[in-house]
C-alpha cells in the first residue's frame, strides 16, 4: 500500500512516519516536507521517498502523477505551539 504522510518532523508525523515505516502492509511512502526529514534518513528503509514541497496550496503535474498510486493520506502538518498567539 502506498500512503503520503505530511508533517514528518513534527511530533505527531515523526511517530506516523516510524509506525508506517514498521508496517509490513506499507509497501511504499511519499513523505511531502517544507524540509529534509532526519527520521526518514536515519531509517534508510527503501519504501520511504521524501519530497520536499514548500507551497502545499500548489502541486505540479509531475508531484501528482509521483502520488497518483497512492491509497491513504496522513495529514499531520501543523504549527509549533510557540508560533501560536496566546490570545
Amino acid at each position: 500500500m502506498h500512503l503520503i504522510l505530511t508533517g514528518a518532523t513534527g511530533l505527531v508525523g515523526s511517530s506516523v512516519l516510524d509506525a508506517m515505516i514498521k508496517a509490513k502492509d506499507v509497501t511504499k511512502i511519499s513523505v511531502l516536507s517544507r524540509r529534509p526529514v532526519p527520521l526518514a534518513e536515519d531509517a534508510k528503509s527503501p519504501k520511504v521517498n521524501v519530497i520536499i514541497h514548500h507551497d502545499f496550496e500548489q502541486y505540479d503535474a509531475d508531484l501528482l502523477r509521483q502520488l497518483s498510486d497512492a491509497q491513504g493520506c496522513v495529514w499531520a502538518l501543523g504549527i509549533s505551539q510557540t508560533k501560536v498567539d496566546k490570545e
